[in-house]
This record gives C-alpha cells, structure tokens and sequence, in this order.
C-alpha cells in the first residue's frame, strides 16, 4: 500500500470512529435531544393552567428502545425506561434510566453506560442525575445533584474508582439533563395538544450551561419507524442546539413525536460533524398503547 493509500485509509478509520462515537451523543439526544426546562411562556402557562404529574406520559413500566445509525450502518442502541414515581429530598419525582449499548463488532468503540434521573414529578426539571460508562476496560462514574437550597450545581466524576473532577456551578435557574428532557418533551407536547409552539430550552450538560430553540408541531405528517411495519401519525418538531457536543453535535435537528396521548419520540435527526445521524423507534413496551396509523 503507497504512504498515500495509508494516509487515507487512516482517515477513513478516524472518520469511522468518530461516527460511531457520535451515534452514542445521538441517542442521548434522543434520550435527549439535549435538554429543557420552565423558564418559558409555555411553561409559565402550563403551572398556571395546573401542569401535574403526568401519568398519561410518565406511564410506571414503559420501556422504549431506539436504533441509531450512521449511513447504513447500525451503530448502537438505548433503551429507556420509566422505573416509577418516588420521592427524592422530600420532593414527588419520578425515576427514570437508560441504557446505551454501542453494538459488538464496532471498529474503535466498545462502550456501554447506563443514566439514572430523578427529575420533579411537576416540572420535569432535574433533581438529579448519574452515569456510569464502560469503554473496554476502564469506567467512570459521573453525578450531578441539583442543590437549590445552596444554589448550586455539584458535579464529580470519578474514573476508575478515583475522583478525577469536580466542580460547583451556579444554580441560576432549574434545568434539566438529557434524559429528563426526554419525558419533559412528551409532556410539553401534551399540553401543547398539537398546536404550533416555539420555546426556549436552558440546558445543562456536566458543568455547561446553554440553551435549545425548539418548535413544536410543526406538522402533521406520516413517520416510519423500525417498530412497526406501518408509518404512524406524528407531529413534527425542530430545533437549533447552541453548544457543541461530542463528536460536533450541534445545530439543527428535527424529530417525530406520535399524534396521541402518550407522545412517544419516534424518530430523529442530529447533525454532527461528518454529517446527519438517524435514531428510530426499534421497540416499544407501554401496556395499553395503541400507535396512531398514518390514515393518507
């Protein structure tokens, strides 16, 4: 092979591996999107209009699973899970978990992490949320509690069993992380009830603060997901992120949420630094759930 021949294969591998990477940041955008909060006309008429626990989302025993992939390829997966309401530091939250699994035989990356959020059962804002992520042999375990007594964020890694970082950041206002952000888009379609809304989102992910622009319900229009054999009736949504993630995860996105009362995440679109990566429903468990089908 010429030094040439070697240079671009090289790249091709750096590229391969940073799209498999990015597939993981994907699916916390899914698990995500990237993240919300209330300080917002909407949400300021969603507690003025009684915004309560919202067992017609927060269904106890839900388990969504999503497939994302690069081009064609499957790159990996992440499983969510509503694991039932609770109390965290006297406050009625609700516990949520996902798991994210890049797939065996994936060049370059071989991880495996599970999240943990307890986000407030009326806000959906974070209370708090942990990590722990394998890659190959080494792992790290990150937490983040939201102290708004002391107004202030507490966040620590820990790698390998040694505390490797940690820091306060102000509590200015409540967030949410990636994962309570994906049950709090659900409820916010919900109250929306298929009208077009455009809302801006604070964001906190490890020490950053930002903020998502997002729009929903755009549309009504059809959406294919692996799940089912059939296209279902979605509600179309996009936003703008305003940091950059890993791998290059930023800009616009559009995603699908389903056209009825359990407002499951179907399908989205996240644009990274090579490119666009695509996750979708791959399989859903809510007793009772009928999907909506496309009716042209």
């Amino acid at each position: 092979m010429s030094f040439d021949s070697r240079k671009l294969a090289m790249k091709i591998a750096r590229i391969a591996a940073a799209a498999v990477a990015t597939v993981l940041v994907s699916l916390l955008v899914l698990r995500s999107v990237y993240a919300i909060s209330i300080f917002n006309e909407l949400t300021s008429g969603m507690k003025q209009s009684g915004w309560v626990e919202s067992d017609s989302v927060m269904q106890g025993g839900e388990e969504l699973t999503y497939e994302a992939s690069y081009l064609f390829f499957k790159i990996g997966k992440v499983r969510m899970q509503v694991l039932g309401r609770t109390v965290y530091d006297s406050i009625p939250a609700y516990h949520v978990r996902a798991y994210i699994d890049s797939y065996s035989g994936i060049p370059f990356v071989n991880l495996h992490a599970a999240y943990d959020t307890y986000q407030n059962a009326r806000t959906f804002t974070c209370l708090f949320t942990s990590n722990i992520q394998r890659d190959g042999g080494d792992s790290s375990y990150t937490s983040c509690k939201f102290d708004f007594e002391k107004r202030v964020i507490d966040w620590k890694r820990t790698e390998n069993g040694k505390v490797t970082q940690q820091a306060q950041v102000p509590l200015d206002k409540e967030y949410t992380d990636g994962l309570s952000f994906f049950y709090y888009i659900r409820a916010a379609s919900r109250v929306a009830d298929g009208v077009r809304t455009s809302i801006s989102i604070p964001i906190v992910v490890d020490t950053v603060r930002s903020k998502v622009d997002l729009t929903l319900n755009e549309k009504k229009e059809d959406c294919d997901v692996t799940a089912f054999d059939y296209p279902l009736t979605a509600y179309k949504m996009s936003g703008h992120i305003f940091f950059t993630g890993f791998f290059g995860v930023t800009g616009n996105f559009t995603g699908w949420i389903s056209a009825d009362s359990a407002e499951v995440p179907l399908r989205a679109n996240v644009s990274v630094i090579i490119g666009s990566v695509v996750v979708k429903l791959m399989d859903a468990r809510r007793a009772g759930w009928i999907p909506p089908k496309w009716n042209d």
